[in-house]
């Protein structure tokens, strides 16, 4: 049996989300909340733990998986960060915006397909950004269905899911249902003029509004 912990909006109780994180220092994979649906979190620089993930979804290893980060800082420290990302960041992170970005070294190439870019977003959740917080790694953050699956949003389409994967699932955090109901918007920041790779819930509109101003 996956073992359930509810878990609150503020990112309480406490225990529970050091639990999950010291969980996933050890290569473990957990579900917890999001601002786009619950998803699979592991340590991203572990390749064990990211081909449990791939396994898991049945994802295709040509398929990146984007990764989630406490703050634009901290991405640096994965990503190449420029005045776009930067500008976009201002406006719109914590929320639901990836941005594609140069990879730096530590990003494992099975993470993102064997390419040179990284999907990097800091969800407007404050028990995601605990785990990043706490444990100061980039995670994954692919939603916690089966590949082609419909995203969960509350706990009984995450158990639905797991009841059809052959896999182990360490910890599921319950934050109940989960209000936002859609996907990130993801944009390439790596090519210049930048480029919408996939319409979310932050509109193509907004996003040049403000990198008009860059």
């Amino acid at each position: 049996m996956t073992r359930i912990e509810e878990v609150n909006a503020d990112g309480t109780p406490l225990v529970t989300v050091t639990e999950a994180a010291r969980l996933i220092f050890a290569g473990k994979v957990i579900v917890c909340p999001t601002d786009t649906g619950y998803a699979f979190a592991a340590n991203a620089l572990d390749e064990e733990a990211v081909a449990r993930v791939f396994v898991l979804k049945g994802r295709s290893y040509k398929n990146p998986i984007h990764v989630a980060v406490s703050s634009v800082a901290e991405a640096a420290r994965y990503a190449h960060i420029n005045e776009s990302a930067e500008q976009l960041a201002r406006h719109f992170l914590p929320g639901a915006l990836t941005m594609v970005l140069p990879k730096r070294e530590s990003i494992p190439d099975m993470l993102v397909g064997g390419g040179n870019t990284i999907g990097i977003r800091v969800p407007d959740n404050k028990v995601m950004l605990s785990l990043t917080g706490m444990t100061r790694l980039p995670l994954t953050a692919t939603s916690a269905n089966i590949s082609g699956g419909p995203t969960p949003y509350d706990i009984t389409e995450v158990m639905a899911q797991l009841e059809q994967i052959s896999g182990d699932v360490a910890m599921v955090l319950d934050q109940g249902k989960l209000t936002g109901r859609g996907l990130s918007t993801i944009v390439d920041l790596s090519v210049s003029p930048p480029g919408l790779l996939r319409q979310g819930l932050i509109a193509w509109e907004e996003i040049m509004r403000v990198l008009t101003t860059v």
